[in-house]
């Protein structure tokens, strides 16, 4: 195994065991954090990225970087949590997430490192040791890929919905209504699988339906702002541009009656 030289700062920790309410909050922080769950699952999110982490799984949180729970913690979530300093850029080429090998063995390294920060003659360079012995586990852990979380089967549900009914009054509040999940959850859920946002979705498809109709269709252009599922003519406008860098009046006069593709 690969030479661990590394210096981190613990700087606090401790183990959380849920009681079914509340849920992580969404923060930016100076140092970066290291979970560790035992039991349940925490759904998480880091700037763009969605992560779940289960039983016996890790994930590291970057400093400066927002993050928050996409959901309530659930009755079984008990995880292990270490703010700590990378004093030397060790994290940089380090997996954000890995699942353990030794289970007991980093459970154990974790309980020592909180009982030793509340000693009252703690020693800060074996609170760095037992650092040491944490990242030693963690390198010996197996990879994941963040996409094998299960909650594809939402994502998709939300994209059926907006394939379907783009043309109608549609929003992240509806859909999410009505797929029983909370907006901002599946917001993020889709960005992740899809790349782009809710609204982006709706309005790409909008704008190639519109494209379609100055295409094929004799109906004015304010006619076709409606029937694409926008209300607001500006701002249909500025989407279309947007999209084919072209006002929808010099695209109808360009492609009249033209083949038009879109994905």
């Amino acid at each position: 195994m690969k030479k661990i030289d590394i210096q981190f700062l613990p700087l606090n920790g401790g183990r959380f065991i849920s009681r079914g309410r509340g849920r992580h909050p969404t923060r930016k922080i100076d140092s970066d954090e290291l979970i560790y769950v035992v039991h349940g699952r925490l759904d998480i999110f880091e700037e763009q990225q969605i992560f779940s982490v289960k039983s016996g799984e890790w994930l590291i949180l970057r400093k400066g970087r927002k993050h928050g729970g996409l959901n309530d913690y659930g009755n079984d979530l008990s995880y292990f949590w270490i703010h700590f300093v990378d004093e030397n850029g060790f994290l940089a080429n380090f997996p954000s997430k890995g699942a353990a090998v030794h289970e007991d063995e980093l459970s154990s390294y974790f309980h020592l490192l909180i009982n030793e920060q509340q000693l009252e003659d703690t020693d800060i360079e074996s609170q760095k040791l037992l650092m040491l012995l944490i990242f030693r586990e963690l390198q010996r852990s197996k990879k994941l890929d963040n996409k094998s979380i299960s909650v594809t089967p939402l994502a998709e549900a939300a994209h059926q919905i907006i394939k379907l009914r783009y043309t109608e009054t549609l929003n992240v509040e509806i859909i999410s209504s009505e797929l029983k999940c909370n907006a901002e959850y599946l917001g993020r859920i889709y960005r992740f699988y899809y790349g782009k946002s809710i609204i982006q979705e709706i309005n790409d498809l909008r704008i190639d339906y519109a494209a379609r109709l100055l295409s094929n269709s004799s109906d004015s252009i304010k006619e076709i702002v409606f029937r694409s599922g926008f209300n607001d003519p500006a701002y249909f406008r500025r989407q279309f541009v947007r999209h084919y860098a072209l006002t929808p009046a010099k695209f109808r006069k360009k492609y009249r009656y033209g083949n038009i593709n879109s994905n």
